[in-house]
């Protein structure tokens, strides 16, 4: 597989250089081996893993701001360990070691998953697939949990994130469990398989099992939940892969870094926190509104630019003189902030594909093609 991938990677470039390449659907195995491999080489990301872990961390961002948990007391339970599930945790590891300074010790000892087989363990007694040893629990002594429910009263978590595709995994029971184990704070709860055929739990049985408590975001678009008592409407967050793998990719394109970094990404998920506008943080979303994400995604490239030029990657010459020339104040050396200036937003902007405009040009040229002396 390796090799014939191999071959075709390097007849893409052939043909097409300064190709950016996007990883996309491919086996658990098959996805970590060919990024692992090819990352540093050539242009390119996965957005199962990367794409996926970066709307999330961006989502998580969010929701610590208003849990009422500090990040390095979080205890996150995984429910599904396969390429997204795993993306998404070693995103949020690594964020909390580089941005937020937490041993890597602590930051690894806050993560618990459960696959098909129950809590994953190093002595669970199965065989585990490579990319499964480094989630595995040491500490477990002989406790052993078959169940999300069985890890659940195990773990105590903070926060609930579904990546299983295995529709209602999150029962009325455990969503209940989950707010009453979370007292003091706000239960997170991210149900993000998709579509709605596969998803965890609906934004509706959130909210009535925690009495609207939940800080929810989902990978398949859930309608608003009205509260029968008082009225009051709640607009579920969506932590689809749409908010970031269309910047990650214009990002890259536009300034041609030697590869996408960590930090690329990070700043890209910063960008997706900060893009809420003041009435949906107000409003205690989670993520901005659909209806903006071109703007959104805009923002993000811009962050995304910004980011690989303070590393010294970007191959563009162009990029590096105006990021340079025009660097945020607010930036903080050695800080993974997602900022931008608008200098550098608008020229992002001037180059995102227009597709009114596209249409409205095919038009003038079809007529054109037609009649001449018709323009």
């Amino acid at each position: 597989f390796y090799e014939a991938a191999g071959r075709v990677i390097s007849a893409l470039h052939y043909a097409f250089p300064g190709l950016l390449i996007q990883f996309e659907d491919f086996s658990t195995e098959h996805a970590f081996g060919l990024l692992e491999y090819w990352r540093k080489k050539t242009l390119c990301f996965n957005d199962d893993i990367q794409g996926t872990g970066c709307v999330i961390l961006g989502g998580f961002i969010s929701a610590v701001e208003q849990a009422g948990i500090p990040p390095g007391d979080q205890r996150i339970l995984f429910v599904g360990a396969g390429s997204a599930g795993v993306g998404v945790a070693k995103q949020l590891v690594d964020y909390f070691i580089h941005e937020l300074k937490i041993p890597e010790p602590q930051a690894q000892a806050m993560f618990w998953f459960v696959d098909s087989h129950g809590l994953i363990t190093a002595n669970r007694g199965d065989a585990l697939p490579h990319h499964k040893l480094s989630l595995a629990r040491q500490d477990n002594g002989s406790t052993q949990c078959a169940t999300i429910e069985e890890a659940l009263e195990y773990v105590k978590p903070t926060a609930l994130i579904g990546l299983s595709t295995v529709y209602k995994a999150f029962s009325e029971k455990i969503l209940t469990r989950m707010n009453e184990i979370n007292t003091n704070a706000r239960p997170i709860i991210f149900p993000l398989s998709n579509p709605e055929t596969k998803a965890e739990c609906s934004f509706e049985e959130a909210m009535r099992c925690t009495n609207n408590r939940v800080l929810f975001a989902s990978g398949t678009a859930f309608p608003e939940y009205t509260d029968p008592e008082t009225c009051q409407v709640y607009v579920p967050g969506q932590g689809n892969n749409m908010y970031t793998f269309p910047a990650i990719g214009l990002g890259a394109v536009l300034c041609k870094p030697s590869w996408i970094t960590d930090t690329m990404l990070f700043a890209v998920s910063k960008a997706l926190a900060n893009s809420r506008s003041v009435d949906e943080k107000a409003a205690g979303e989670l993520y901005p509104r659909v209806e903006r994400i071109r703007d959104v995604s805009a923002e993000l490239a811009a962050a995304f630019v910004t980011q690989a030029v303070r590393e010294g990657l970007v191959k563009e010459k162009h990029w590096v003189d105006v990021v340079s020339a025009n660097m945020p104040e607010n930036m903080q050396p050695g800080h993974i902030d997602g900022l931008f200036s608008r200098r550098v937003l608008g020229e992002v902007k001037t180059l995102m594909w227009r597709p009114a405009a596209s249409v409205e040009q095919y038009i003038v040229e079809a007529i054109t093609t037609i009649n001449p002396d018709d323009t």
